[in-house]
C-alpha cells in the first residue's frame, strides 16, 4: 500500500508539473515566444507549438535535425551559430543568438535563441533546453523608428519639442542650423530665448489656442544666436505620448518669402498710384466714352438721350423688371442687352423671345417649357425660355402681342417666381430679371382688353422710353460714321467721305423707320457707292409726309404750352385738361406716352 501511495504522489506531481509547462507555454505564446530541448545522447529534439510556427513547421511534422534547423539562417551566420551551441554541447556554456531566419514559407523573420545546459553526474553535458523568440515585429518598429530619426535629421524645416515649462527638449540639426547653434547648446534653453517678442503668458495662451484647434500656424521673428533676426513660419501641434503632453514646432524660414512679398507690395503700389494718376488725367475722358460706347452700339450724343442712358445705367444695378416702349427701329433690344451686360447677371446669358414671332398656341411652351407627351409632337421634355434664364435675363420682345391666357401665366411668375411646364405638375422656381419691350400702346390695349392691366403695373416698375431719331437729328452724324465702319468691315471696302448735301439729305429726312431705317440706308447706299457715300435714289428727294409722326410732335407741342400756362398743373380748375378741354386721365395718359417731364416745360 505504501508504495501505490508513493506511485500516487509521483503521478500528481507530474499532472502538476505539466500543467504548469502548460502555462508556461501558453504565456510564451502571448510574445511570441516557443520552448525547445534537446537530449544529446539520442540527439531528439522537442518543440512547442510556438516553435513550429515560428519555423513556418506543421506541428504534425518531426522536428528537424541541429544541422538543418542552423541552415534556417542565413549563410553568413551559420557558422557562427554552430560553433556558439557546439561550445554549449561541450562544455554547457549558456548562449544567446540574435539573428534573421527564413522559415519554411519563405518569410524572413528576427529570432533571438536562447540556450543553457544540464549535466550529469560525470560532469558531461546530458540536456540542452532553451527558449526562442520571434522579434521580427519589434525589429521592425526599431527600423521604422530609426527611418523616422533619420527623417527628422534629414527634413529642411527645424522642428522643436519643449517640455511644459517650454524648454528645449530635442531640437533637429535644421533647427539649430537656422538658429546658428549646436544642438547641445539649445538643450535646456526657453523658446524665450529665441523669440524675445513673447512672454511666457503669451507663449501660454498660443500652445492653449493650438489644443484647442487641433494645430495653429503663425510667423513670428526668432533671434538667432548672433544676435540677428529671422523672419519664420511656425506650426505648433501637440503630441500625447504615454499618457504626457509634447509641445512640438515645425519651423520654417520665410525670409524670402517676405522679401518676395515686400518686392510685391511696393510694386503694386506703384501700380496703384499710377492708375490713380491716370484715372484722375482721363477721368473726363472716360466719361464721354462711356456715355457714348459703354451700352452695346448705343450712339447717343443728344442730351436727352445721355439722361435716358444714365437712368438705363442706374437700373441695370438692380434686379427690377424694365418695361421698354418705343416706336419701331429706336434700339429697344440694344437697351435690353445693355441693361443685361451692365447688371450683375452679365456672365449668364441673355434669354431673348418675341412674343410676335410665334403662333399663339406655341408662346407658352415658348416661355415654359412642356413634359414628354404634353401634346402631340412633345415627343421629348423640353426646357422652357424661363428655366433657361435663371439667374440671367428673360427678354419679352414684343410683349403687347402676347395672348391673353399666357398673361396670366406670365403675372404668376412675376408675382411667385414659379410655373409648371406644360402638361406637367412640378412647380419650378426661378430667379429671372424680365425686360420687356413693345411698340404698342399698352394703356390703349387695356382699354381694349387686349392687355391686362395687373400685368402691365407688373411690368411697369420701371419704364424706358428710348427716344425716335427725329428728336434727336444731331446724333445723326455719329450714327452714320459707327455704320460706315460697321459696313467697311463687312464689306471690305472703304468711304473716303461723305458729301455736305448727303448729309443735309439725311438730317432733314423724318426717319419714320429710325435708327433701324437709318441703318439700312447706309447699308444700300454702300453697295452702290465708291469711296464718296452717295444716297442715289435710296432716299426720297422731297420728305414724304408721315402725318402720324408730325401729329404727335404737333400734339405734344400743344401739350407742353398748356403746361407752361398753367405752371405744370394737369388736372382741376384752370389746369392743362381744363384748358385743352380733355379729361384729365386722358392728359395724363398722353403726357406719358409723349415722354413729357418737368425739364419740357423750361425750354
Amino acid at each position: 500500500m505504501k508504495a501505490e501511495g508513493i506511485e500516487k504522489y509521483k503521478v500528481e506531481k507530474l499532472k502538476d508539473a505539466q500543467s504548469r509547462v502548460s502555462e508556461l507555454e501558453r504565456a510564451f505564446q502571448q510574445t511570441k515566444t516557443g520552448i525547445w530541448e534537446y537530449d544529446t545522447a539520442s540527439r531528439e529534439i522537442k518543440w512547442s507549438p510556438e516553435v513550429y510556427k515560428i519555423y513556418g513547421l506543421s506541428q504534425n511534422s518531426t522536428p528537424p535535425h541541429l544541422e538543418e534547423i542552423i541552415r534556417f539562417s542565413s549563410k553568413e551566420e551559420q557558422d557562427q551559430i554552430h560553433d556558439t551551441i557546439t561550445m554549449a554541447m561541450i562544455n554547457g556554456t549558456p548562449y544567446s543568438i540574435f539573428c534573421e531566419i527564413e522559415d519554411r514559407k519563405g518569410c524572413r523573420k528576427y529570432i533571438r535563441a536562447t540556450g543553457a545546459a544540464t549535466k550529469d553526474e560525470s560532469g558531461a553535458v546530458r540536456r540542452l533546453f532553451g527558449t526562442i523568440c520571434d522579434l521580427s515585429d519589434h525589429q521592425e518598429k526599431q527600423k521604422q523608428l530609426l527611418f523616422t530619426d533619420l527623417t527628422i535629421e534629414r527634413i529642411s524645416e527645424g522642428i522643436y519639442w519643449f517640455d511644459d515649462k517650454l524648454r528645449f527638449i530635442r531640437v533637429n540639426q535644421a533647427a539649430a542650423d537656422l538658429l546658428g547653434y549646436t544642438k547641445e547648446e539649445l538643450m535646456g534653453k526657453r523658446g524665450l530665448d529665441i523669440n524675445p517678442s513673447f512672454s511666457f503668458e503669451k507663449s501660454r495662451a498660443l500652445w492653449l489656442e493650438t489644443k484647442a484647434k487641433g494645430s495653429l500656424t503663425f510667423n513670428t521673428i526668432h533671434l538667432r544666436k548672433d544676435g540677428t533676426e529671422l523672419p519664420v513660419e511656425i506650426t505648433n501641434n501637440i503630441i500625447l505620448w504615454e499618457g504626457k503632453e509634447f509641445k512640438c514646432s515645425v519651423v520654417r524660414d520665410i525670409t524670402e518669402r517676405r522679401n518676395n512679398e515686400l518686392k510685391l507690395l511696393k510694386a503694386y503700389n506703384e501700380i496703384e498710384s499710377l492708375k490713380n494718376k491716370l484715372e484722375k488725367q482721363n477721368s473726363y475722358l472716360r466719361e464721354e466714352i462711356k456715355v457714348q460706347y459703354n451700352f452695346d452700339e448705343i450712339i447717343a450724343d443728344n442730351k436727352k438721350c445721355k439722361q435716358l442712358l444714365k437712368r438705363l445705367e442706374q437700373v441695370s444695378r438692380t434686379s427690377s423688371t424694365v418695361l421698354i416702349v418705343g416706336e419701331t427701329g429706336t434700339g429697344k433690344e440694344l437697351f435690353a442687352r445693355a441693361i443685361h451686360n451692365l447688371s450683375d447677371r452679365k456672365d449668364n446669358t441673355l434669354i431673348k423671345i418675341n412674343c410676335a414671332a410665334l403662333p399663339p398656341q406655341l408662346v407658352e411652351s415658348e416661355l415654359f417649357g412642356h413634359e414628354k407627351g404634353a401634346f402631340t409632337g412633345a415627343t421629348n421634355r423640353r426646357i422652357g425660355k424661363f428655366e433657361l434664364a435663371d439667374k440671367s435675363t428673360l427678354f419679352l420682345d414684343e410683349v403687347g402681342e402676347m395672348p391673353l391666357d399666357i398673361q396670366a401665366k406670365l403675372l404668376r411668375v412675376l408675382q411667385e417666381g414659379e410655373f409648371e411646364r406644360v402638361g406637367g405638375n412640378e412647380i419650378i422656381r426661378v430667379d429671372a430679371r424680365i425686360i420687356a419691350a413693345t411698340n404698342k400702346n399698352l394703356e390703349e390695349a387695356i382699354s381694349n382688353r387686349e392687355f391686362r392691366e395687373d400685368l402691365y403695373y407688373r411690368l411697369n416698375v420701371f419704364p424706358l422710353n428710348p427716344i425716335p431719331l427725329r428728336q434727336r437729328k444731331s446724333d445723326i452724324p455719329a450714327l452714320v460714321s459707327h455704320f460706315l465702319k460697321k459696313f467697311e468691315k463687312r464689306m471690305s471696302k472703304t468711304i473716303d467721305s461723305i458729301s455736305e448735301e448727303t448729309m443735309e439729305k439725311l438730317m432733314n429726312y423724318d426717319w419714320p423707320g429710325n435708327i433701324r431705317e437709318l441703318e439700312n440706308v447706309i447699308e444700300r447706299a454702300m453697295i452702290t457707292s465708291e469711296r464718296i457715300l452717295e444716297l442715289g435714289e435710296w432716299l426720297p428727294v422731297r420728305l414724304p409726309d408721315h402725318s402720324g409722326s408730325k401729329f404727335l410732335d404737333k400734339e405734344r407741342a400743344l401739350i407742353i404750352e398748356a403746361l407752361v400756362k398753367t405752371n405744370g398743373k394737369v388736372s382741376g380748375a384752370g389746369g392743362a385738361a381744363e384748358l385743352l378741354g380733355i379729361n384729365a386721365k386722358t392728359l395724363e395718359s398722353k403726357i406719358r406716352k409723349l415722354q413729357i417731364d418737368k425739364r419740357d416745360l423750361h425750354q
